[in-house]
């Protein structure tokens, strides 16, 4: 298993200088790893591993989250990640980040691992391909309300995601949980080299396929809160069988995802203003919000 190992030099004395303070302050909680059990690899991405694990004799796990290949760059955002964090821990739609803990290498280096809270229910595709039956039109709406109110914390404290997708949002029993907003602020820069861009594609702002540089932003993040409603409404992952390379040519040309039966009409026209190929034409945040709880409110009383 392998933490981050954060490098020599001036990053390494800016990093390790900066969590070994909070932790001496006490604003980052330690927990001594050799305390930890039935450590258990859960899943593997990028930019590290999650394991979820059990602490001393307590009968609820956590997760621990490794990383690996980092640069100077990234390994500060990892820094700006647990900043990022401790603003918006309250909110009960993001991941909880409880601490940090430590193992000592061979070579005299300490490799750190995030301790974070555990979401039992996978992740939001896993969640919808397990029981997508069993959901009806008011789980579905309160999905989409506890997705858009997460990003709705983040976008409130100028935080913008910019990798939203059912791979990597969260549910813990049945709740929506946001995680990894601090260090997906460099996936913007770090998709021209990455192979998993495959199968992230349908989620991505298509202002980034241009020729022209596009920097991600708050809108973008809501043309994958357009792609995400169709998800939650469909239980199937968008566009999963067509190339991600063909997709890269077709959707700024407007290819969309067709609209699944029986789905309200209002939801519908709420994810296609979200998904529409102009930025400027795509709602806040907080039109969203306010609009998923017209739709919400329409579809009772149309149920009665």
């Amino acid at each position: 298993m392998s933490g981050f190992t954060l490098p020599t030099g001036d990053s390494y004395n800016e990093c390790i200088n900066w969590i070994e303070e909070a932790i001496g302050k006490k604003h980052i909680k330690y927990y001594e790893y050799n305390q930890f059990n039935n450590i258990e690899e859960i899943g593997s991405g990028s930019f590290g591993t999650v394991y979820r694990a059990k602490w001393k004799n307590s009968h609820s796990y956590i997760a621990l989250k490794s990383f690996f290949n980092l640069n100077n760059v990234t390994i500060k955002e990892i820094v700006n990640e647990l900043k990022l964090q401790r603003e918006v821990d309250f909110h009960e739609n993001i991941i909880h980040f409880f601490g940090i803990t430590t193992q000592n290498q061979n070579d005299n280096f300490k490799k750190y691992w995030l301790v974070m809270e555990y979401a039992n229910n996978g992740t939001l595709h896993e969640y919808l391909k397990r029981h997508f039956d069993t959901l009806n039109w008011s789980d579905k709406f309160s999905l989409a309300l506890q997705l858009a109110h997460a990003v709705l914390c983040l976008h409130d404290e100028g935080i913008v995601h910019r990798d939203l997708h059912s791979k990597n949002i969260l549910v813990r029993q049945n709740t929506i949980k946001l995680a990894d907003f601090g260090l997906s602020k460099r996936i913007d820069e770090s998709y021209r080299t990455r192979s998993d861009l495959l199968g992230v594609v349908p989620y991505i702002d298509p202002k980034k396929f241009n020729i022209q540089p596009y920097s991600l932003d708050k809108k973008s993040d809501i043309y994958s809160i357009g792609v995400l409603l169709w998800e939650i409404s469909s239980g199937q992952l968008p566009f999963d069988e067509i190339s991600s390379y063909g997709l890269i040519v077709r959707i700024p040309q407007g290819l969309r995802e067709i609209p699944v039966p029986d789905t309200p009409t209002a939801y519908v026209n709420l994810y296609t203003e979200c998904w529409d190929g102009e930025p400027d034409n795509r709602p806040t945040i907080s039109q969203v919000v306010a609009k998923l709880k017209q739709c919400h409110n329409l579809w009772k009383y149309s149920s009665i």
